[in-house]
């Protein structure tokens, strides 16, 4: 009776230390007591943390053991002394899809349903709010690199300095300049001192030059009344080289078929104004500029007595014989022959260069003529700009007189060269 008793007290002891771990809340497993009296736990979550579980429990925690659960000290529970059977396994839950996650739990503290009761399908959780986004800092402008020193640079060519355009003769800017007080001349005048300078005359009569190297400049040559030949100035015997007239008019008062302008060679015409008469300039030797001048309004005769009674054969300039002549400018217009009339009429020609003028008037403007001597030897006709002629002809150079055409124009129409012989 005494041995009943003992395992008897041994049974309850061992089925009441098994119910105080139930009821804290024990993980279920098998729990063996080891000879000195200590319990261990084998536990299943140890072996399996990643099942499911049920109700959504966290792995490893259990519902509590019913209370109503009997555990009588019936031969099936005593089969080895000092062992405690293990409740049998329930058959295992397929877990519900609508069952959060574990990752849902509940939360920490929440009511755990108690032992027979319905088991509360949790809520879920609101779903974890959306974390703001952490503003990344803008990366700090990077300092600007300090400039490498420039390359010091050659210094620039400059370019050569353009010849300043020639002026276009007009009434401004030929002629006696405004203002000049003018001291009368009466009567003809011969200069015979060489070097000599007349400035400011008004001379009323012919003037002839008999020195080498004089200059007239800021005056006025009118000549006078006459029967005979009316040339205005005269530098044609061979002793006046290097005469220059400057800043003057040549115009006569008295207007006749026998009134000319310039007569001769060895002279230099710089910004003259000659006009009314037959021809401006007549060349017959070398060394002649004429510049930045201005020829105009010629005399003309429908029935002159020097032609036959035919009409005038007025030039603006003609060449009769001469070296070295340039025609450079100038503004030519208002004869009804030609303005530049080449002839050969003396003796030969040749390195003629007529540019940079404004050209109008004649028949052709420019006409040259061989007159059986042979060609024109050397002859530039460079950058003019033509106006009207009557025959619509800018230049007449027969075909063996080589010609050196660059760069003239027209102020209408095109540009017409006719290459006849003559």
């Amino acid at each position: 009776m005494a041995q009943l008793d003992r395992a008897r007290w041994r049974t309850l002891l061992t089925l009441f230390l098994s119910g105080v771990l139930l009821s804290t809340g024990a993980t279920v497993g098998t729990t063996v007591l080891t000879a000195d009296g200590a319990a261990t736990r084998d536990t299943p979550a140890e072996r399996a943390d990643s099942l499911p579980t049920e109700g959504g429990q966290e792995p490893g925690e259990q519902e509590e053991a019913p209370a109503d659960t009997a555990l009588e000290g019936s031969d099936d529970a005593r089969d080895q002394a000092g062992s405690v059977r293990t409740p049998a396994p329930r058959d295992p839950v397929t877990p519900d899809s609508s069952v959060p996650s574990p990752d849902s739990a509940p939360t920490p503290g929440s009511a755990v349903p108690t032992p027979g009761s319905a088991v509360p399908t949790p809520a879920p959780s609101p779903d974890a709010p959306t974390p703001a986004p952490v503003p990344v800092p803008a990366p700090a402008p990077a300092s600007p690199a300090a400039p490498a020193p420039a390359k010091a640079s050659a210094p620039a060519k400059t370019a050569p300095a353009s010849p300043p355009a020639r002026p276009t003769s007009n009434a401004a800017s030929v002629g006696v300049p405004a203002g000049t007080s003018l001291a009368v001349h009466a009567g003809d005048l011969t200069i015979a001192t060489p070097g000599a300078v007349i400035d400011g005359l008004d001379i009323r009569g012919f003037v002839r030059v008999e020195a080498p190297n004089v200059t007239i400049k800021n005056s006025v040559i009118r000549g006078r009344a006459t029967d005979g030949n009316a040339i205005l100035l005269y530098a044609g015997s061979g002793t006046s080289a290097g005469l220059r007239v400057i800043d003057s008019e040549i115009a006569p008062t008295h207007k006749t078929s026998r009134t000319n302008g310039v007569y001769g060679y060895g002279f230099t015409l710089t910004r003259v104004d000659i006009h009314h008469v037959i021809d401006g300039v007549h060349i017959f030797g070398d060394d002649v500029t004429i510049s930045d001048s201005r020829l105009r309004d010629n005399l003309h005769y429908a029935n002159d007595p020097a032609h036959g009674d035919g009409p005038s054969h007025d030039d603006s300039i003609q060449i009769q014989q001469g070296r070295n002549i340039h025609i450079v400018g100038n503004t030519i217009s208002g004869a009804h022959n030609a303005a530049v009339q080449i002839t050969q009429d003396r003796g030969r020609v040749g390195n003629v260069t007529i540019k940079d003028n404004h050209i109008s008037g004649g028949g052709c403007s420019i006409n040259v003529a061989e007159k059986g001597k042979g060609a024109i030897a050397g002859l530039t006709i460079e950058g003019n700009v033509f106006g009207k002629s009557r025959f619509n002809c800018n230049m007449l150079v027969p075909p063996t007189t080589k010609l050196v055409n660059v760069a003239n124009t027209t102020l209408e129409g095109a540009l017409t060269l006719n290459r006849r012989a003559q």
